[in-house]
C-alpha cells in the first residue's frame, strides 16, 4: 500500500514541477513583451527601461511576501496556486486593454512640463499600473507550490532549490523561445496569448492536482512538534547572516548581469539575438546553479560552511571572469560575422558560457541553498519561500539600478567588477563558520583573493577599444562608460576622429563628414523655403550642422534628438574644434550646432519625442539605423511613420536614410512596403555615388504637389566640373550641387512601383519584421557573399523603380523644366560609371561616363 501512495506521490511531483517549469517558462515571455511594449510607449532609454524593470520586480517581491505570509493559513495551497495562475492570464489580458488608454493618456502627461525627476517617477507609477498586478501574482506561485508540496521539514532545502532551479530553466527556456523564435513567427500579441494559453493550461493542472492535495501532499509534521534549533546559541546571528546573503545574492547576481550584457556587447553586433543570448546564458547558468543546491543539500555537511564556500568561490569566479573575457575574445576583437547565423550564435553562446557561465553557476547556487541554511527553523515552507524570494528580489531592484545608474557612470566597468567580487569575498570571509581550522581557510582564502584582485590580478587598466582586424590601428582618445553602453572617441588613418558605442557601433567620422553634411544638406536643396527641421538622431552632429548650412536662411529652427548624453558629449568635444583630434586641424564639423540659437538638443528616445510632443516640422530627416540593432526596427515600423506624418506640417517632408550596404532585397522590400502604407507618396534618392557605402533616403510626401520647382539659375556652365578630366584616373569628382542640380541624387518615384512591393510585409510594432529577419538575412551568402544592395545590385534596384516611371513621366517632378530632369539619368550613369570603375570594366565604365557628361552638361 505505501509503495503504491509513494508512486503515486512522484507522478504528481512530476506534474508539479511540469508546472513550475511552464510557469518560469511563460513569465520570461511575458517579461520580453512588458519591456518591449513600455519601451514604445516611455521611450527606449535606460530610465524608462529601468522603471519598467523596476515595476516588475517590485511586484514579484511584493506578491513573494504577501502571499507567503498567507500561504500556512491556506487550507488548499494548490488550489490557490492554480488562481494565482489564472490572475496572471486575466491581468496580463487586462494589461493590453489599459495600454490602450494610457497611449491616449500619456503623450498629455509628457507634454505638462514636468521636471525630469517628475516625469521619471511618473514613468514609474504608470509602469506599475500596467505590470504591477500580473507580476504580484506571479511573485506568490513559488511560494505557495512550496507550501503545498514540500512536506516534512527535512525536504525543505532540497525541494526549494529543485523548484527554483527548474523554475529558472523553464525561464531560460522562455527566453530563448521567446527571443529566437515566437515573436518573429507570431508577433507580440499572438506570442501574449500563446504564453496566456499556457499560464491557463498550468492552472488547469494545478485545479485538478487539488483534488488530490489533502492525501498526497499531506505535511509530516515532527513528532514532538519542536522546531529544532530555535533555542541554539548563534541562531539570531545565522539568521542575520542569511538575511544579509539573501540580499547579496539578488543585489549581486542583477548587477552582474548588467555588467555581462555590457561586457559582451563590446564583441558581438546589438541585435535582439545576441541580448536574448546573454539572457539564456545567465538564466541557464542560474537554473543548473539550482539543481546543483538541491544535490548539495542533500549531503551530510554544514550548510553555513557549505554557503561560506559558495561565497568565496563566487568571487573568486568574478575576480578572473575579465581575464577570461579578454583571453577568450583576444582583448576584444569581434566575433566572427562572417558565418551563418547558426554558426555565429552557435559561437556567441559557447564564447558568453565560457565567460559568464562559471561565475553565473556558482553565484546562481548560494539563493536556492539559502534554503538548506533555514531548513531547521522553517515553520511552514510558504512562508520561508515567500520572505526570502522578496528580500532577494528587493536586492535584484537595488543591485541593476545602482549598477546601471551610479557604479557604471561613475567606476566604470572593470572597477565595478572588482567591486562586485570583494562583496562575494568579504560576505564569504564575514560568514558565522568560526575561528578553528576551516574559518580560518577560508578567511585566509577569502583575503589571498582580495589582495590578487586589487592587485596582479586587477582588470582597471583595460581598456574599451576594438580589435578588429580588418581595421586600421586605434588611438583611444576618451571613453564614457554609461547606463546605456560605453561610448569612445578613437583616432585612425583612414577614418580620421571615430565615435563608438560599444567598441564596435560606429556613429560617424571626421573621414566620412561630406556624406554626413549632405544627409542634412540635400532634403533642403529640394526644400528651400523649409523654417523647421527635426532630426532623429545626432551621432556626431555632422549631419544637423548640415541645415545650419549659411545658404537654407529661411532655416529658424533645428531639432536633434540622441539617446545618450555622453555621445552629444562626445560630438561638442571632438567634432567641433575643441580638442583638435583629427589630424591636429581644429575644424568645426558641426557647423557651429552647438553654438547657434537656432538648434536644440534634446537628450531622448526620438520615437518618442516624436509620438508625445505636439510640435510640427517641414522636414522630419531620420539618420542611418542599422536595422539588425536591437531597438532599431521600431524606427521603421508603420506605427512610428504614422507618429511622424503627424508631426509634418502639412507640405512637410518625412526623410528616412537607409544603409544599403546593411540590407538585402528583404529589409529594403519591407521599408518600401511600410513606408508606402503611409504616405501618400514616396521617392527615393541617394546621398552619393561610392560604391560598395551606398545610402539611400525614402521620402515621404504628403499629398500630390510634388517637388517644388528650383529656384531660376544665376548662369551657370556645368562643363566646367567635367571638362578636361581622365575619367579612368579620377578617384574623386568635385561637382556643383545645389538647388538646380539636386536632382542628379534622385532615383525615382517609389508609389509608381507600389504594386512591385506589395508582396513584401509590412513591419510593424506587433510584429517587427526588421528587428528579426534582417541578422538572419546578412548571415546568409549568395556566391559567397551577404546579397546586399550595393553595387550592381543597387544599380538594378534604381533601374527597376525608374523604369516603371521614367523622369520625363514623373508627376513628383511636375515642377521641374526638362533640363533638371535629366539630371536624374545623370545621376543614374554616374553612379555606373563608378561601379564599372570599382569592379575593373574599363569599357563599360567610359560608356557610361559619356553618358553622364551629356546628360550633365546637357547636351
Amino acid at each position: 500500500m505505501s509503495k503504491k501512495i509513494s508512486t503515486s506521490a512522484r507522478n504528481q511531483f512530476a506534474w508539479v514541477y511540469l508546472m513550475v517549469f511552464l510557469s518560469g517558462f511563460a513569465g520570461l515571455v511575458y517579461q520580453v513583451l512588458w519591456m518591449k511594449q513600455l519601451g514604445f510607449l516611455f521611450g527606449n532609454t535606460s530610465h524608462a527601461a529601468a522603471s519598467t524593470l523596476s515595476a516588475f520586480f517590485a511586484g514579484l517581491a511584493a506578491g513573494s511576501w504577501f502571499w507567503g505570509r498567507r500561504s500556512k493559513a491556506t487550507s488548499n495551497p494548490m488550489r490557490v496556486y492554480a488562481g494565482l495562475e489564472i490572475g496572471i492570464a486575466v491581468t496580463a489580458l487586462l494589461y493590453f486593454a489599459v495600454l490602450g488608454l494610457f497611449y491616449l493618456v500619456y503623450p498629455y502627461l509628457y507634454r505638462s512640463d514636468l521636471s525630469k525627476a517628475l516625469m521619471l517617477g511618473a514613468k514609474f507609477a504608470l509602469a506599475l499600473l500596467l505590470i504591477f498586478p500580473p507580476a504580484f501574482f506571479m511573485g506568490g506561485t513559488i511560494p505557495m507550490i512550496g507550501q503545498a508540496v514540500i512536506r516534512r521539514r527535512d525536504e525543505f532545502g532540497v525541494r526549494a532549490a529543485r523548484l527554483y532551479g527548474v523554475n529558472t530553466l523553464g525561464a531560460a527556456l522562455g527566453a530563448f523561445s521567446g527571443g529566437f523564435f515566437l515573436v518573429r513567427l507570431l508577433g507580440f500579441q499572438l506570442t501574449c496569448l500563446a504564453a496566456m494559453l499556457l499560464t491557463v493550461t498550468v492552472a488547469v493542472i494545478a485545479f485538478a492536482l487539488a483534488r488530490n492535495e489533502g492525501s498526497t501532499f499531506a505535511r509530516e509534521d515532527d513528532k514532538d512538534g519542536a522546531v529544532p534549533g530555535n533555542n541554539e546559541p548563534g541562531s539570531r546571528r545565522i539568521s542575520l547572516a542569511v538575511l544579509m546573503t539573501c540580499f547579496l545574492s539578488g543585489f549581486g547576481v542583477l548587477a552582474l548581469e548588467v555588467l555581462w550584457t555590457r561586457l559582451l556587447a563590446q564583441v558581438h553586433t546589438n541585435s535582439i539575438y545576441s541580448f536574448s543570448a546573454v539572457l539564456v546564458i545567465v538564466l541557464g547558468a542560474l537554473a543548473l546553479g539550482g539543481m546543483a543546491s538541491a544535490r548539495l543539500a542533500r549531503m551530510p555537511i554544514s550548510p553555513m560552511k557549505t554557503l561560506s564556500v559558495l561565497l568565496l568561490l563566487g568571487g573568486v569566479s568574478v575576480v578572473i571572469c575579465p581575464h577570461v573575457f579578454m583571453s577568450v575574445t583576444n582583448g576584444f576583437q569581434m566575433l566572427n560575422t562572417g558565418v551563418s547565423f547558426i554558426a555565429y550564435t552557435r559561437g556567441l553562446f559557447a564564447k558568453g558560457a565560457l565567460i559568464i557561465g562559471v561565475p553565473a553557476f556558482f553565484l546562481g547556487i548560494v539563493f536556492p541553498f539559502l534554503m538548506k541554511t533555514e531548513e531547521r527553523r522553517v515553520t511552514d515552507p510558504g512562508r520561508s519561500l515567500g520572505f526570502l524570494s522578496a528580500i532577494n528580489t528587493v536586492g535584484a531592484i537595488v543591485g541593476s539600478l545602482l549598477c546601471g545608474f551610479v557604479m557604471l557612470k561613475h567606476l566604470g566597468m572593470w572597477r565595478t567588477m572588482q567591486l562586485m567580487a570583494a562583496l562575494y569575498l568579504a560576505c564569504g570571509m564575514l560568514m558565522p563558520v568560526g575561528f578553528r581550522k576551516f574559518g580560518i581557510v577560508v578567511r585566509s582564502f577569502a583575503a589571498i583573493a582580495m589582495i590578487l584582485l586589487f592587485t596582479g590580478l586587477s582588470p582597471a587598466e583595460f581598456r574599451v577599444t576594438s580589435r578588429d582586424p580588418n581595421r586600421p590601428p586605434e588611438v583611444l582618445l576618451e571613453q564614457w562608460e554609461t547606463s546605456d553602453g560605453t561610448v569612445t572617441v578613437v583616432l585612425n588613418e583612414v577614418d580620421g576622429c571615430l565615435i563608438k558605442m560599444n567598441s564596435n557601433y560606429r556613429l560617424g567620422s571626421t573621414g566620412a563628414a561630406w556624406r554626413q553634411h549632405f544627409q542634412g544638406r540635400i532634403p533642403l536643396l529640394l526644400y528651400p523655403e523649409a523654417r523647421s527641421v527635426f532630426f532623429l538622431g545626432m551621432g556626431t552632429g555632422i549631419s544637423v550642422g548640415g541645415a545650419l548650412d549659411p545658404r537654407f536662411k529661411n532655416v529658424s529652427r533645428v531639432v536633434a534628438c540622441d539617446l545618450v548624453p555622453e555621445v552629444v558629449e562626445a560630438a561638442r568635444k571632438y567634432m567641433t574644434g575643441t580638442v583638435a583630434a583629427a589630424g591636429g586641424q581644429s575644424v568645426d564639423y558641426t557647423s557651429g550646432l552647438f553654438e547657434d540659437d537656432r538648434a536644440a538638443i534634446i537628450v531622448e528616445d526620438g520615437r518618442h519625442y516624436l509620438m508625445a510632443g505636439r510640435e510640427q516640422f517641414d522636414i522630419i530627416n531620420a539618420d542611418l539605423f542599422l536595422p539588425y540593432r536591437s531597438g532599431a526596427g521600431s524606427l521603421y515600423s508603420r506605427e512610428h511613420f504614422q507618429n511622424v506624418r503627424a508631426r509634418l506640417s502639412p507640405d512637410g517632408i518625412f526623410v528616412q536614410w537607409l544603409p544599403m550596404y546593411q540590407l538585402t532585397d528583404t529589409e529594403f522590400g519591407t521599408i518600401a512596403r511600410t513606408m508606402l502604407e503611409v504616405f501618400d507618396n514616396v521617392s527615393v534618392w541617394r546621398n552619393h555615388f561610392k560604391p560598395g557605402q551606398e545610402t539611400l533616403a525614402l521620402v515621404g510626401h504628403n499629398g500630390e504637389a510634388g517637388l517644388p520647382a528650383a529656384p531660376e539659375a544665376e548662369g551657370m556652365d556645368r562643363g566646367e566640373d567635367v571638362a578636361g578630366l581622365d575619367p579612368m584616373t579620377i578617384d574623386r569628382l568635385d561637382l556643383t550641387y545645389d538647388e538646380q542640380t539636386a536632382l542628379i541624387f534622385y532615383c525615382g518615384n517609389l508609389t509608381a512601383s507600389k504594386d512591385v512591393f506589395g508582396k513584401y510585409p509590412v513591419n510593424t510594432d506587433d510584429k517587427p519584421i526588421i528587428e528579426y529577419s534582417s541578422p538572419l538575412s546578412m548571415r546568409k551568402r549568395v556566391d559567397g557573399y551577404v546579397p546586399t544592395l550595393v553595387g550592381p545590385r543597387f544599380l538594378a534596384l534604381v533601374d527597376g523603380i525608374m523604369s516603371r516611371c521614367p523622369p520625363q513621366e514623373d508627376a513628383l517632378l511636375r515642377n521641374r523644366t526638362a533640363e533638371e530632369r535629366r539630371l536624374v539619368n545623370a545621376g543614374a550613369e554616374l553612379h555606373r560609371f563608378w561601379v564599372a570603375k570599382a569592379m575593373g570594366d574599363t569599357r563599360s565604365a567610359q560608356n557610361a561616363w559619356v553618358r553622364f557628361t551629356r546628360e550633365w552638361t546637357n547636351q
